[in-house]
């Protein structure tokens, strides 16, 4: 197994770069590992009665921003791996009023929600150790942005780690 470095600036979007300075140590993988348990550790932490709350209106719930976690990991894995193919895909970024619309969250539970975090991000560092060197870096250029997988797992990582601090700060208090 490679150990997969930081993501070269040139090959993301401007806006990624906040999210690759949330994810710390210069290996991907240790990186992703580091992030679960810190989030299986914060929801160990969450009483029930807490999962509906949201910190102020139109802001989502604490079971719809754990659902957010793993539908974007999926959505950037999947990008990733067209990436780390030479596969130019367009996909919308899944933040549109019909996504946000229903999560079912009313129908998940802490347990289910926790297993499905676990497994989207095993699925996630399994991907991620199979690839090359040159899959990491394999550039999409087929929309106005740059992208490459190493990139897109960086972003994973730190985007978790930015809705983890909302959780802990702004729905737990911690």
């Amino acid at each position: 197994m490679i150990k997969i470095g930081r993501p070269y600036i040139d090959a993301a979007p401007p806006w990624y770069i906040p999210f690759f300075d949330l994810a710390p140590g210069d290996d991907l993988i240790a990186a992703l590992h580091e992030n679960l348990e810190a989030v299986l550790q914060t929801l160990d932490q969450i009483q029930p009665d807490r999962l509906s709350y949201r910190y102020a209106t139109g802001k989502w719930t604490l079971k719809q921003v754990l659902i957010h976690l793993a539908d974007e990991e999926r959505y950037y894995a999947y990008k990733a791996f067209c990436c780390s193919r030479g596969t130019a895909v367009f996909l919308e970024v899944p933040m549109s009023e019909t996504y946000c619309a229903d999560f079912n969250a009313d129908n998940r539970t802490l347990i289910d929600i926790r297993e499905e975090l676990s497994a989207v991000r095993a699925a996630t560092i399994s991907l991620f150790q199979t690839m090359t060197p040159a899959m990491l870096d394999m550039r999409d250029e087929s929309q106005t942005e740059v992208y490459t997988a190493r990139s897109l797992g960086w972003f994973t990582a730190g985007h978790s780690n930015h809705h983890l601090k909302i959780i802990q700060k702004k729905y737990l208090h911690i």
